[in-house]
């Protein structure tokens, strides 16, 4: 299994496919804004950028959790244990690509939806893939 979502901007159309996935895998509904990614419309809507999290190697979010509520799993990707979480959101604040959500007191964050990630299989020009190794945030 890979642990981390890499995107291509050149093939990227900013359809945002991808949000409606997410927030259909996250929360059950198709909801752009409750989606564990965004994508930014940058140069007046020319170029789309999604981003996601970074599974960071020393993750801000995980290290300013009071509850110690994000953790890696076996496969490196950091999760939130929901029962752990108390929705301070002091991990949403310091995410530096501001991809964790805040939804009834629980931190919501991209889990790879356990390997298969929905956005990755919905994109529809691939512009999302799951890759293993490496790590762009120290």
């Amino acid at each position: 299994m890979g642990n981390k979502l890499v995107t291509d901007f050149s093939i990227c159309t900013g359809c945002a496919i991808c949000l409606l996935a997410c927030s259909n895998a996250a929360v059950g509904g198709f909801n752009p804004r409750l989606a564990r990614m965004k994508v930014l419309n940058e140069r007046d809507g020319l170029v789309s950028r999604p981003v996601v999290c970074n599974q960071c190697k020393n993750a801000f979010c995980q290290q300013v959790c009071p509850t110690g509520a994000i953790k890696r799993n076996e496969q490196g990707v950091l999760v939130v244990n929901e029962q752990d979480c108390n929705g301070c959101g002091s991990c949403s604040e310091y995410c530096p690509n501001g991809v964790i959500v805040i939804l009834k007191k629980k931190a919501l964050k991209c889990d790879l939806c356990g390997g298969s990630p929905r956005c990755v299989e919905q994109c529809p020009t691939g512009a999302l893939q799951l890759f293993n190794g490496g790590d762009c945030c120290e």
